[in-house]
């Protein structure tokens, strides 16, 4: 008789990192809106628009606000990647990784 297999169930599972498709140097620009009225007027970011070189004929990408570091004004350089689904996602998302100055062609 074959000796009994182990519970798949008993082994711990290591939470690994999202695995990263993609690494690029883009231009994100903040989409706010404006809330309220008066002196209880308030702007709450709702999206960051990635720009790439693909140009206008390819569809838009998004970051999320949580995924984008604090940062002044309403566009920026930032170093951000493409990431595995997982954590909450149902598809691959863009995170932006660290500031950084704009390249010299830009």
């Amino acid at each position: 008789m074959p000796p009994k297999r182990a519970d798949p169930r008993a082994r711990p599972h290591v939470p690994r990192p999202p695995r990263v498709y993609q690494k690029i140097i883009a231009r994100l620009t903040r989409i706010a809106v404006t809330e309220g009225y008066g002196s209880t007027q308030t702007r709450r970011t709702l999206h960051f628009l990635l720009h790439t070189d693909r140009g206008l004929s390819s569809r838009a990408d998004y970051v999320d606000p949580q995924h984008v570091p604090d940062f002044d004004g309403d566009v920026a350089w930032f170093e951000v990647e493409k990431t595995e689904r997982g954590g909450g996602h149902q598809w691959p998302w863009w995170r932006a990784v660290r500031q950084v100055e704009p390249p010299a062609d830009a």
